[in-house]
């Protein structure tokens, strides 16, 4: 029995170690950028890779602009990003988030914010943040905002990373 829970345990570290950490802070999300590394590749291979991905990841809705040949913008919808709880009742929001990626070497810098806020189809004109009292704690009611969107970033995050590792 001893041994099943180590094995378990040291599963569940390498897991939690290998998900990025990225944190809602009332000024936008840290780290930002998050730097990564990637395998030896050309630029050119760096944003064929970087476009597949964004393509595959969004479902083919990413919109790729500002293509240099070494770094780009990808702007995507992610559905059910984040939710709060009012009254026994559950929102979910749909967002739009921009990540700019840029490679140097064999690193990424990814820099990675929410632009836009939708409740169903309609645009909200409220930013990630306004959730959040000035020392960072989410405001009465939206305690559920924070971990729910910062796992939502982790999400899109170490999807770029696992992708562009495997890509060839």
């Amino acid at each position: 029995m001893k041994t099943c829970l180590s094995i378990l345990f040291v599963f569940t570290v390498f897991l939690s170690n290998a998900q990025s950490k990225i944190t809602l802070t009332p000024k936008g999300f840290e780290p930002n950028p998050i730097v990564g590394s990637l395998p030896q590749m050309t630029n050119e291979k760096f944003i064929e890779g970087t476009q597949l991905w964004g393509q595959e990841f969004s479902q083919g809705e990413a919109d790729i602009s500002e293509v240099t040949e070494n770094s780009m913008t990808i702007d995507a919808l992610r559905d059910n990003a984040f939710f709060y709880r009012n009254l026994g009742e559950t929102f979910f929001h749909k967002v739009k988030y921009r990540i700019k990626i840029f490679k140097e070497g064999n690193r990424y810098s990814l820099t990675f914010q929410v632009t836009e806020i939708y409740a169903k189809k309609t645009l909200l004109k409220s930013a990630i943040t306004d959730y959040l009292t000035a020392d960072g704690k989410p405001k009465d009611g939206f305690q559920d905002v924070k971990p729910s969107i910062e796992k939502t970033a982790g999400i899109i995050v170490d999807s770029y990373a696992r992708y562009m590792n495997n890509f060839r």
